[in-house]
């Protein structure tokens, strides 16, 4: 009985520490997001030098799909742009993931683009890999797509 207990205590704390995919897509984001319906999510960063792609999809109820939208339109860091983007520039974000991730490209919502490349220079559609963070809210769903490319 003991070691029932111990067992399930290491069980129940194990997991106690671990920082959820809406709460990491946040963080990340720096903004509040209410809790999603459904969180769909991918990594593949085990290649070399951790190359690779993580992607997170934070589906919206009604209630909460414009308090989403609120925080991507007004946020801080002006970083956030509303669909359209650039054709070019949609060839690049939503044509690097392969066949990894077939998400849609929003008709209405916000896109927000982060280089992350370290001593990365030149413009960031020159170099010969991709280190990016990509987010894109679809208004018209309630889902947010979130991704990391490191290649």
């Amino acid at each position: 009985m003991r070691q029932m207990l111990l067992a399930a205590l290491l069980l129940l704390l194990g997991g106690c520490g671990r920082e959820s995919e809406a709460d990491y897509v946040a963080r990340q984001l720096d903004m509040d997001l209410p809790e999603p319906v459904s969180v769909i999510s991918g990594d593949s960063h085990g290649g070399f030098h951790r190359d690779g792609l993580l992607h997170i999809e934070l589906a919206f109820g009604q209630s909460d799909a414009g308090t989403v939208e609120e925080a991507v339109s007004h946020h801080p860091s002006g970083r956030w742009n509303p669909f359209p983007m650039d054709g070019h520039m949609e060839t690049v974000v939503y044509g690097s993931c392969g066949d990894e991730v077939d998400w849609p490209v929003p008709d209405n919502g916000w896109w927000y683009l982060m280089d992350r490349q370290e001593n990365g220079g030149g413009g960031m559609l020159t170099r010969a890999s991709f280190n990016y963070t990509f987010a894109a809210y679809d208004s018209d769903t309630g889902i947010l797509y979130y991704q990391e490319l490191d290649t």
